[in-house]
């Protein structure tokens, strides 16, 4: 079986002052917006029960107490590339998540929005209703025989 080519990410993280209340989440409270990011991945985009003291932005606080908040962002970006099969290596990722954390969880929050949209998308288009549903028979009425010995 042949391997999927690898896809480039829609969003580059050079990007990282739009939208602006992404970006204030990033600089602010990148905190938060690990985990909204975690949330959209774990939960294919469904946002419903979303809360943002959530344990991943629990967990990113801890890591941020102690200097190595970089850690999860790391991790994260390497699930993200593995969900949607984006290119990137782990190097590239360490250098994300060391050097310009704020915009790599920037890019990460879009990349995930985006490739959730575009999969729902996809699934809502018209004429891709399964038509090979068939409804169940009715039982039909088995008769009973009389012993008359």
């Amino acid at each position: 079986m042949a391997a999927m080519q690898e896809q480039e990410w829609h969003h580059k993280g050079s990007s990282c002052c739009s939208p602006f209340g992404t970006c204030c989440l990033s600089w602010w409270c990148p905190c938060i917006l690990y985990g909204r990011t975690r949330h959209r991945m774990r939960s294919n985009g469904d946002m419903n029960d979303y809360s943002c003291c959530n344990m991943s932005c629990a967990t990113f606080t801890g890591l941020f107490c102690v200097g190595f908040a970089w850690i999860l962002p790391l991790i994260n970006r390497g699930d993200v590339r593995a969900k949607y099969n984006l290119t990137g290596n782990g190097c590239k990722d360490c250098l994300c998540a060391c050097f310009c954390g704020s915009c790599d969880l920037m890019q990460q929050d879009k990349e995930v929005q985006h490739r959730e949209e575009q999969g729902r998308l996809l699934l809502d288009q018209p004429g891709k209703a399964n038509t090979m549903d068939y409804a169940p028979q009715r039982q039909q009425p088995q008769p009973h025989y009389h012993d008359h010995s």
